[in-house]
C-alpha cells in the first residue's frame, strides 16, 4: 500500500482480523514514485514474492497490466463472486481499470470515488478585504482576478492560489482543463498524444498564468510540492477531497470549499481513484479476493474507510454513503461541493503502457523549459507531444 495510507489500512486490516480471526494480512508500504514501484513490482515477481494484493492506480494500471504483474478480475466480477458485483460501481470509475481496451480485463477495483474541488480561506480573504468569496457560478477568470487581488492586497505575503496546475505531475488538474478548453491528453480514437494543438496551448497558457504572472504560489523546483494552503500561505487551492480530513485537524482559519470554476461554460473538475487488485503469481488468489469482498461491501471495509474520506465509487456508496452524513462544522459546504465534483469529474482515458510512465516526466520537462528555460508555450508543449507520440511507433 501507498506510504500514505499505511494507517488507514492498518485499521482496515484489524477490523478484517476482528472478523475473520483466522486470515493472516500483512501489511507493506511501496515507493512513491511509479518508476521505482514499477521496479520493485517486477523484481519481488522475478523472485516469486509479489504480494497477493497490490497498491494500483488508474495512470500506471496499463503499465502493471502490460508488465504481467495484474490478475484479471472481470470473471469473478461479472459472476458476483462473493457478493462483489462489477455492474454496482460507477463505470467512469471501474473503467480506468479495463487493461487493453473497453473489452479486455478488469484488473482493478477502485477503492474511491476521488474528485477536486475548490478549497478556500475565509480568513484571508477577510484579512486583506476582500469580499467576493468564491462561488458555485465562478469562472476560471473570477478566481485569476481574486487571486491576483489578494497577493496584490497583502503586498506578495499571501498568494492568492496555489497553483499545482501544469507542473507537470497532477494530471487530475491538467486533464480536464484541456478537455474543457476542446482538447485532450491521449486521443484512443487517433491514437495519438495531442495536447499541444491550438485548444490544448491556450489550456496550457491558463494553467501557466499564475506562475509566468506572479500572483501564484511558486513553480514547485523539486518532487515535493509544498501545500501552502494549509500552511495559511495562499488564500485558495485546487485540492482533491480526501485532504479534508488533514485539514480538519491542522487549519485553524476559517475555510470552506466549493465546485471548481468553469471555463466557456464547460466544468473543469478532475477527478480518478487508486485501486486495489490481485497479483496475476498470487498463489492465494481465493482468499485474496475474499479479503476484497469484504473491503468493498458497505457494511465492511467501506465502514471503516468513509470515515476517512473515502466515497466509495458504487452507486449505492454516491446515493446513500455515510459520507452524506457528515455533520462536521468545517467546510460547511463539503456535501453540495462533492455531489457537483464526483458528478462532473472529467477522468482521463487510458494511456498505452508503451508511454504511461513518461508523461508526467515529459509534461514536468515542457513546464520547466517555459518557466525556466525561456521557451515558449508551443515549442515546449510541442516537444513534449513529439516525444510522447515516437514512443507509440
Amino acid at each position: 500500500m501507498n506510504q500514505g495510507l499505511i494507517p488507514q489500512f492498518e485499521d482496515y486490516i484489524a477490523a478484517y482480523n476482528a472478523t475473520e480471526p483466522a486470515a493472516k494480512v500483512s501489511l507493506k508500504p511501496v515507493p512513491d514514485g511509479q518508476a521505482d514501484y514499477l521496479q520493485q513490482l517486477v523484481t519481488e515477481g522475478l523472485s516469486g514474492k509479489l504480494p497477493d494484493i497490490l497498491f494500483n492506480y488508474d495512470s500506471l494500471n496499463q503499465t502493471l497490466d502490460s508488465n504481467e504483474l495484474l490478475f484479471d478480475l472481470k470473471p469473478w466480477l461479472e459472476e458476483k463472486k462473493s457478493g462483489l458485483d462489477g455492474e454496482e460501481f460507477v463505470p467512469a470509475f471501474l473503467d480506468q481499470y479495463k487493461a487493453q481496451g473497453p473489452d479486455g480485463p478488469i484488473t482493478g477495483i477502485p477503492v474511491s470515488a476521488d474528485s477536486t474541488m475548490l478549497f478556500y480561506n475565509k480568513s484571508i480573504f477577510e484579512k486583506y478585504g476582500i469580499s467576493e468569496l468564491p462561488t458555485e457560478d465562478w469562472t476560471y477568470a473570477d478566481m485569476y482576478r481574486v487571486a491576483e487581488q489578494i497577493t496584490k492586497a497583502s503586498a506578495g505575503a499571501t498568494w492568492g492560489l496555489r497553483s499545482p496546475g501544469a507542473a507537470g505531475g497532477l494530471l487530475f488538474i491538467d486533464y480536464p482543463l484541456l478537455k474543457a478548453n476542446g482538447s485532450t491528453i491521449y486521443n484512443p480514437d487517433s491514437g495519438e498524444f495531442e495536447f499541444a494543438d491550438a485548444n490544448g496551448l491556450k489550456a496550457w497558457k491558463t494553467m501557466l498564468a499564475p506562475y509566468v504572472e506572479g500572483w501564484g504560489s511558486p513553480y514547485p523546483t523539486s518532487n515535493q510540492d509544498t501545500n501552502y494552503f494549509s500552511g495559511g500561505q495562499v488564500a485558495m487551492s485546487v485540492d482533491t477531497r480526501p485532504t479534508i480530513s488533514k485539514y480538519r485537524e491542522t487549519i485553524t482559519d476559517d475555510w470552506d470549499v466549493v465546485n471548481l470554476p468553469t471555463v466557456d461554460g464547460e466544468p473543469t473538475v478532475g477527478g480518478g481513484s487508486y485501486a486495489l487488485s490481485i497479483s496475476e503469481k498470487s498463489k492465494n488468489k481465493e482468499s485474496a479476493w475474499e479479503f476484497m469482498a469484504w473491503f468493498y461491501s458497505k457494511d465492511g471495509g467501506m465502514k471503516e474507510a468513509e470515515p476517512n474520506g473515502v466515497i466509495p465509487a458504487t452507486t449505492s456508496g454516491l446515493d446513500h454513503g455515510t459520507w452524506l452524513q457528515d455533520a462536521a462544522a468545517v467546510p460547511t459546504n463539503l456535501i453540495p461541493a462533492t455531489q457537483y465534483s464526483v458528478k462532473n469529474a472529467a477522468l482521463q482515458p487510458a494511456i498505452p503502457s508503451e508511454a504511461q510512465t513518461e508523461v508526467v516526466p515529459a509534461l514536468e520537462k515542457a513546464a520547466q523549459e517555459v518557466l525556466m528555460g525561456g521557451k515558449s508555450i508551443e515549442v515546449a508543449y510541442t516537444a513534449a507531444e513529439d516525444a510522447l507520440n515516437a514512443l507509440l511507433k
